[in-house]
């Protein structure tokens, strides 16, 4: 793996590899906003090495993403903001998914299943009482909370948590369980590294409650896992200076940075799977008027 970015050019830069080991090669304070959605606990196999998500326990998976997120805030400049989308998780026996984008790239046969023993031998398989976070593991049936530990945590990290926006999803897959209801909401987190930030409230047009109707997104290209364009779009419209620098330490497909070049921002986007790359590359010279930075 080179040190050097996977694509640059005066709009964009795309960084391959481990989210953490590329912010540690960001310049401090050298972005305005940070935007991004990593992935969920246990729900999505991604099939590349050192991919976060699969950790071996919530816990772990809490502290991998603090110790991004401190990177995050090294590289942010002090009047900067971070809007964290993230999604929480019940402690049951579960088997996680192959992402449908892996499907896609490799020719897996979509509809095929591992039986759980390969699951679990593949580490995509696991017991509510691997649940573990403190050590202790979380009652069967029970939501871990992950979002909101996370914040948490977040805030003894020293980031200044100013919202918790309700992201109220306008249309979702319905959910098949009986004995509660269905998820339609997730939180997003507003952010800020001082007390003094850049944010305009008056550019959200009449939206600037803490509730927000948006549509589940119905995947990017293949990438199932994207947040519809109009959510960044949102952030960073209120939460990026313009002509700033937007990034993404979980980029994927891209949309977080279609959004910012849309809004004439630049765009620094890492992942770990160079085949998200390609797909961003194509959604920005198919879709994206490359705006000149201001």
């Amino acid at each position: 793996m080179t040190d050097d970015p996977y694509h640059r050019d005066e709009q964009v830069t795309l960084l391959f590899g481990d989210t953490l080991k590329q912010l540690r090669t960001l310049p401090d304070g050298s972005v305005d906003c940070i935007v991004t959605s990593p992935p969920y606990y246990f729900q999505r196999d991604y099939g590349v090495e050192g991919q976060y998500g699969l950790e071996g326990t919530p816990q772990e998976y809490l502290d991998r993403m603090r110790a991004v997120f401190r990177e995050a805030r090294r590289a942010l400049a002090d009047d900067g903001t971070f809007w964290l989308n993230v999604g929480d998780a019940y402690s049951q026996r579960k088997a996680v998914r192959r992402s449908s984008h892996q499907e896609g790239l490799h020719g897996a046969i979509r509809g095929a299943r591992e039986s759980w023993v390969e699951s679990r031998a593949a580490g995509r398989a696991r017991m509510s009482s691997e649940n573990l976070i403190g050590g202790r593991p979380v009652t069967e049936k029970s939501m871990m909370m992950l979002p909101e530990r996370l914040a948490i945590g977040m805030q003894d990290d020293g980031w200044i948590l100013r919202n918790r926006i309700t992201w109220a999803k306008t249309f979702c897959t319905p959910e098949s369980v009986k004995d509660r209801l269905s998820g339609k909401s997730e939180p997003i987190f507003l952010f800020a590294k001082s007390p003094r930030y850049w944010f305009d409230r008056e550019a959200l047009a009449g939206e600037d409650g803490d509730v927000w109707h948006l549509p589940a997104s119905s995947g990017a290209g293949t990438h199932t896992a994207s947040y519809p364009l109009e959510l960044p779009l949102r952030c960073i419209t209120a939460g990026c200076r313009p002509g700033g620098v937007v990034l993404d330490p979980f980029s994927g497909s891209g949309t977080t940075g279609e959004a910012a070049l849309r809004l004439g921002r630049r765009y620094v986007g890492i992942d770990l799977n160079p085949a998200y790359h390609e797909l961003a590359k194509a959604r920005f010279a198919r879709e994206v008027p490359l705006w000149p930075a201001a």
